[in-house]
């Protein structure tokens, strides 16, 4: 099955972020005491500041994380460390938090899944800056995606667990999907975007099947099929699905993930919606869609 990581944006995923905390950090880990409900809030998930991305198997919440934009109130980060004195005077900051994945579902892409879309929705809502008071064990994996290292390990003064400062400029942040949004000047919507994973061999794309989304390849290679035949394969960069996005016709041809493959995606429904309140920024979308397809009539031609 493919992982999905989006937008906690409804109640239902709300609520399955707050009691995967309690799962992960009450039952598996002990870090929190257990709750009678089940779940785990803190004030900062009563701020309309805050934002929570949902790490989704099957319709279940396994993992997630917390982002904080700043405000008067402050940061959760304020509490670890003191990033703001590493920051020009000018920085707007995200605080990274709450990083949580059920054992079972443990795996770098995850970590990192949920690092890149932090660092997509801060640049939606044009943030210069993304504090994160980590685990050590993935520090690796933020300075993959540009985050650096501002001090030595310590002891969170809550639970003394060791913990490691890590900043990130939006401007070192660097990789196929960010490149196809500066490229087609499309900020606007990257907050509507999803991160999906999927394992090599995994079908990405059912012939036949109504189509609701568009994909963005980050990393990976697909190959695209008609009944066994091979009809071409894509890589970083490409994207496939469009015309679901623009026609109510079922797909065309298979897709099957020919390594492991990391994607954005776009719903048709977030499409529309922008094509309705933003025009200028959607009919872009739509002039890169229709060169992709004009690439692809080209090659077949």
């Amino acid at each position: 099955m493919p992982i999905r990581i989006c937008n906690a944006d409804t109640p239902e995923l709300l609520d399955g972020v707050y009691k995967v905390r309690h799962k992960v950090f009450s039952e598996e880990e002990g870090k929190f005491e257990a709750t009678d409900d089940g779940r785990v809030i803190d004030r900062f998930d009563a701020y309309q500041t805050s934002h929570c991305m949902a790490v989704v198997n099957n319709e279940e919440v396994v993992g997630s994380m917390r982002i904080t934009l700043d405000s008067p109130l402050g940061l959760p980060a304020d509490e670890f460390f003191d990033f703001r004195s590493h920051l020009p005077a000018d920085s707007k900051l995200f605080s990274c938090g709450m990083y949580c994945v059920q054992k079972d579902f443990r795996a770098p892409r995850i970590a990192l899944g949920l690092i890149m879309m932090a660092s997509y929705l801060s640049m939606s809502n044009g943030v210069s800056h993304v504090a994160a008071p980590i685990n050590p064990a993935i520090a690796k994996l933020l300075k993959r995606v540009g985050f650096k290292q501002l001090g030595d390990e310590f002891k969170d003064p809550h639970f003394g667990l060791p913990v490691l400062p890590m900043l990130l400029d939006i401007n070192d942040l660097n990789d196929h999907f960010i490149n196809f949004v500066k490229q087609n000047d499309l900020y606007n919507f990257l907050h509507s975007y999803e991160y999906y994973t999927f394992s090599k061999d995994e079908h990405v794309i059912k012939s036949g099947e109504p189509g609701d989304m568009a994909y963005v390849i980050i990393e990976g290679e697909v190959e695209i099929k008609n009944n066994s035949a091979l009809l071409g394969s894509l890589k970083e960069g490409d994207i496939f699905g469009e015309l679901a996005l623009l026609t109510e016709d079922v797909r065309s041809a298979d897709v099957f993930a020919k390594t492991d493959v990391k994607a954005m995606t776009l719903h048709k429904d977030a499409f529309l919606k922008h094509l309705h309140t933003n025009p200028d920024q959607a009919m872009k979308l739509i002039n890169t869609l229709g060169q992709r397809i004009k690439s692809l009539n080209e090659k077949v031609i």
